[in-house]
């Protein structure tokens, strides 16, 4: 079974509806789903399991963090 990482905000509707549904619908193909809380706990679980083949993450989201880094 491969595992793909799904990154982002939680408790915001318009965003945790359709990843619910991809959730839903990667496991019904055979996926696990995790959860990391950051970059930190994502390399750790890569680091740690091979069989991590994907991560999904908010975009907008990670944008403006990036942009705030590297304008700082």
């Amino acid at each position: 079974m491969n595992i793909i990482a799904i990154m982002g905000p939680h408790g915001v509707y318009y965003k945790d509806e359709p990843i619910k549904e991809l959730e839903r619908a990667l496991q019904s193909l055979g996926f696990q789903i995790i959860w990391p809380q950051n970059s930190v706990d994502l390399l750790k679980f890569i680091e740690h399991n091979p069989r991590i083949c994907g991560v999904i993450f908010d975009w907008m989201n990670t944008v403006s963090t990036f942009v705030a880094k590297s304008t700082s």
